[in-house]
């Protein structure tokens, strides 16, 4: 059969195979009514050796050549079935040929089904031994799915795999509803295949022909195929007015594409290239974008301080890599990179945003067996902002060993080394090359209802620093002094020990029958003696983020240059309920860390003064207070900052995937933002100094039978505006779904205040092609700079 490209004109008919959103079953419940089914018993076996089953008001004929029936004449064989009013029966031994051919002529009120298509005419003719249909100025229904349409001549081919339609038309619209068809010359569904060819194509809007090509393609089920999927119209105020037209590429089982050319009216024609592979090597994707002379780029130079000669082709490159061979070997990668700091700024990415401040470019490999693995990586970034200005360290390359030695005795062994080479994407600051050496000894305890873990560490780190002089320097002139100089070489060694114990008690719940609530104490003894490292960088360590989990955490700070001492013990506590189903509906817990001494690395402290006994608060809790309604929240305190550092709280009410409502808050206070990024300078800075205080509302919601509205609103108390506005709103129905958008949300600072970006959006989407009946509720959600994030 004819092979082609489909051509652009199947945009508007082949999108709704490949939608992303989700199921909406009362709707496709809704449509399926309409949708004629077989309901007789499917029989299975080669056609020739099936019988056929005649039955009429009356018969004649001339045996065994020709029969007449007349009167409601009923012919079934295997899962076919012809009905008329009038029907002759030929039969003819060919030469050479065993089995003799039986065809059959009908007159009247044909109708002719199987277990996948109904074909109705006042004339029809079948061959009963190869399933050969042709009926006359018919109309035809797909059995099990949305798909009909009428003919001057329908004709079945190919045992059934095979409909062709002269002068055929198409649509998935329900009986009843023809909002929009296709007409052609003539048309060949595949069922095999899941297509439809269409040769002099006119695509109709209930009768007005509003568009025509010589040929296209339309899936009609769910296998993956080449085509155009679902255009996307919007206009925002960055950009102008876009329209994106992606187009499906199925290279092969292990690789497709999406091909994307995207039209910005203040931009320019930008094609993005979306490539998806599966390897024995593993699963990746590289995405490769491309807009030549950008005019906005051009307007913005100015402002902007960038050379009129600087290049005003913009470009992104995104490869994502995942993968195991032969159960050792693992591979990954996270590369990006673009033309230039403003890109992603301008143009919007599924990969990154603005707010990212630099692309990371990571590669690693690893080898892993039963008691010991290994893995070599490189760590880059692209920074958006002056080097000069930016302090980011990259790590080229770096070398993880892990060896593990369980039952040792009671004991398991552990030992953890590192090699690594850190660079500075800023030449000005030091640089460092740090070796590490970490083996442990834990004796694990437990049974069913408590559990000890002891452990013993000792930590040993070599630094060979570098480019150290300027850093030096500044340090005896005042500029950014913190009274710390480093050394060219440093050796630190610390011992650690660690206690942990925990319980669970369990009692059953006299108030509800069938609920189990649980009670956990937990308590942690942590101890690491101080050690001066103020002459060493920080080349790799921030503040660790302490919610409850974080509490018992050995570290304060990421990465291996900051060990802040710690004499300290950490308590807990947790109680859960469980329903007859064991299912989680309640749990709370609260904790504190109790400092004996104070906790020091030798650098700037939290305050002016050691402190000691109750450092930290932190709690969170869960509540799924019945199947719809569920809450969520955490707070810590910290009382060197004097203040409540962190804090998050949910409440949702859900009834199903598209009806949900969420009211959210979070909060950062600015002393804790500061510190986490080690830089008390953002006190000043227009973006931090107020630190996070946010309050949202999310919800998505059917109005009607066909519509559905989408809303999310988040609010910044501190700094008085809203951080972001989302409203989308879709009509669906079994032939077409039409959504259309808005969304003001923050794209950049400019003159010490945001820059808004508004974006209004439009999409249509054909129905019935597919088992797609969304309501398009995710689609809308995941489109804001705060993503909806379920509570339960």
């Amino acid at each position: 059969m004819k092979k082609q490209i489909p051509t652009l004109l199947a945009t508007m008919i082949g999108a709704a195979l490949y939608s992303q959103q989700s199921f909406a079953d009362d709707l496709m419940s809704q449509c399926m009514l309409g949708v004629p089914s077989y309901n007789r018993p499917l029989v299975s076996g080669d056609t020739n050796s099936l019988p056929v089953t005649i039955n009429s008001d009356s018969a004649k004929g001339n045996y065994p050549n020709d029969a007449v029936f007349t009167g409601n004449v009923d012919v079934q064989q295997g899962n076919s079935r012809l009905r008329a009013d009038e029907m002759q029966l030929h039969q003819r031994q060919q030469d050479g040929q065993t089995t003799p051919v039986r065809t059959v002529d009908a007159l009247g009120n044909v109708h002719y089904d199987d277990n996948q298509v109904i074909l109705k005419g006042p004339k029809a003719w079948s061959n009963l031994n190869t399933k050969d249909t042709n009926v006359w100025n018919g109309d035809y229904q797909m059995v099990g799915r949305q798909g009909r349409g009428v003919a001057d001549q329908m004709k079945l081919r190919g045992d059934n795999r095979y409909t062709i339609l002269e002068n055929g038309s198409f649509t998935s619209c329900l009986p009843g509803s023809n909002s929009w068809s296709v007409v052609g010359s003539e048309v060949i569904q595949d069922r095999q295949e899941e297509v439809a060819e269409i040769w002099n194509a006119r695509f109709k809007l209930g009768n007005v022909p509003v568009f025509y090509s010589p040929y296209l393609q339309l899936p009609i089920g769910d296998r993956r195929r080449s085509g155009f999927l679902i255009p996307n119209a919007k206009y925002g105020s960055n950009n102008g007015f876009e329209f994106m037209l992606p187009y499906y590429w199925n290279i092969a089982p292990q690789a497709d594409a999406t091909i994307t050319p995207h039209y910005m009216s203040k931009r320019g024609l930008q094609l993005q290239n979306e490539f998806r592979y599966l390897t024995v090597f593993g699963a990746g994707l590289m995405e490769l974008d491309y807009l030549p002379s950008d005019k906005q780029y051009d307007n913005d130079k100015a402002v902007r301080s960038i050379s009129q000669d600087a290049s005003s082709n913009r470009w992104l490159f995104y490869w994502q890599h995942a993968g195991v061979y032969e159960q050792h070997w693992r591979f990954n990668a996270n590369y990006t990179k673009v033309s230039d700091p403003y890109y992603f700024n301008d143009l919007d990415s599924k990969y990154y945003s603005s707010t990212d401040g630099y692309a990371t470019q990571k590669f690693s490999f690893g080898y892993a067996d039963t008691n010991w693995d290994a893995t070599l990586s490189t760590k880059d970034f692209q920074v958006f902002g002056t080097t000069d200005s930016t302090n980011v360290y990259r790590a080229m390359p770096q070398l993880d060993l892990n060896l593990y030695q369980n039952d040792i005795g009671p004991f398991d062994g552990r030992i953890y080394a590192q090699a690594v080479k850190f660079t500075n994407v800023n030449s000005k600051m030091p640089e460092a090359t740090r070796l590490h050496i970490e083996p442990t000894l834990n004796l694990p305890l437990s049974n069913g209802w408590a559990s000890l873990d002891t452990e013993a560490k000792f930590l040993a780190t070599h630094y060979q620093q570098d480019n150290i002089e300027r850093y030096n320097n500044n340090q005896i002139s005042g500029i950014d002094s913190t009274g710390n100089r480093l050394d060219d070489s440093v050796n630190r060694t610390l011992p650690q020990f660690k206690v942990d114990g925990r319980l669970v008690f369990e009692r059953n719940m006299n108030w509800e029958e069938g609920y189990t609530q649980t009670l956990e104490p937990r308590v942690q003894y942590l101890y690491i003696p101080y050690r001066n490292q103020s002459n060493i960088y920080p080349y790799d360590s921030t503040l660790l983020q302490t919610d409850y989990t974080g509490l018992f955490r050995d570290r304060t700070y990421s990465g291996l240059d900051r060990i802040a001492s710690a004499n300290e013990v950490s308590t807990g506590l947790t109680t859960r309920i469980y329903d007859n189903d064991l299912v989680e509906r309640f749990n709370v817990s609260v904790g504190q860390i109790y400092s004996f001494t104070p906790s020091r690395t030798g650098v700037n402290q939290t305050s002016d003064e050691d402190d000691t006994g109750s450092l930290i608060w932190a709690g969170d809790t869960y509540w799924k207070i019945s199947d719809r309604w569920g809450a969520r929240g955490g707070l810590q305190y910290d009382t060197r900052l004097d203040n409540v550092a962190q804090g998050n709280a949910i409440l949702e009410y859900r009834q199903d995937a598209d009806r949900m409502v969420q009211l959210s808050y979070r909060y950062s206070s600015p002393e804790y933002v500061a510190q986490a990024l080690n830089n008390s300078s953002l006190l000043t800075n227009p973006i931090y100094k107020n630190g996070i205080s946010q309050v949202g509302a999310t919800a998505s919601w059917p109005i009607a039978d066909a519509w559905s509205l989408v809303g999310g609103y988040y609010y910044d108390t501190r700094n008085s505006r809203p951080a972001e506005q989302l409203v989308g709103l879709q009509y669906s129905s079994c032939c077409y779904a039409i959504r259309l958008g808005y969304e003001r949300k923050i794209n950049g600072w400019e003159n010490n205040d945001s820059k808004y970006d508004n974006q209004i959006s439009f999409n249509i989407e054909l129905r019935g092609l597919s088992s797609n009946y969304g309501l398009g509720t995710n689609e809308m959600l995941r489109q804001g700079i705060i993503p909806y994030q379920r509570a339960f």
